[in-house]
């Protein structure tokens, strides 16, 4: 009997590990009277340690327009992956909790690629592909290498992947509530 608890403990861990990837940092529900700024840089907006980055109250239509349809396309894909996310741990062994994290990840491609079809606001380009686009690509990767290391069963892998992911989540949730969006940048 002992033999078959270990199994399903880590199991049990490593499904913990994964369904809490990305965490939800979110929850920024003030908003700010200034617009976001406008700038060029190219470096990831940290979200503060003190508390939830209010949402941007946004006064520019191009980008308003823009937010609006992108955060339609995150409330349709969203749930569907956040779903998928949670029975990873309902998953009776370990082939399975991968294939379904694996399933994981690529509506997190598709969802990406749907979202960098939406034409940005002018001057805006770089900006969302610097702070948004690469960081998801980024965090795609490192959840690809969080399904090897499930697959393998490597759980110090597995945290220092989780924990890299939770920076990188934190800091394009503060990029994403600065710029003005609602529902993207909520997972």
């Amino acid at each position: 009997m002992p033999a078959r608890v270990a199994p399903i403990f880590l199991l049990g861990l490593l499904a913990l590990l994964l369904v809490g990837c990305g965490g939800d940092t979110r929850r920024g529900e003030t908003e700010t009277e200034e617009s976001a700024p406008r700038t060029a840089t190219t470096q990831p907006q940290q979200q503060s340690e003190s508390g939830p980055v209010p949402v941007t109250r946004i006064t520019d239509p191009a980008r308003r327009a823009y937010v609006t349809r992108v955060d339609s396309i995150c409330a349709k894909v969203d749930p569907e992956r956040t779903s998928a996310q949670e029975s990873v741990g309902a998953a009776p062994d370990t082939a399975d909790a991968v294939k379904t994290y694996d399933d994981t990840i690529e509506l997190g491609w598709r969802e990406l690629r749907m979202i960098e079809a939406v034409p940005p606001p002018p001057g805006d380009a770089a900006l969302l592909t610097a702070n948004v686009f690469e960081p998801v690509r980024a965090q795609l990767e490192l959840r690809t290498a969080m399904s090897k290391a499930l697959a393998t069963e490597e759980v110090a892998e597995l945290r220092r992947l989780r924990a890299e992911l939770d920076n990188s989540t934190r800091a394009l949730t503060g990029f994403a509530r600065g710029y003005g969006f609602r529902v993207c940048g909520e997972a």
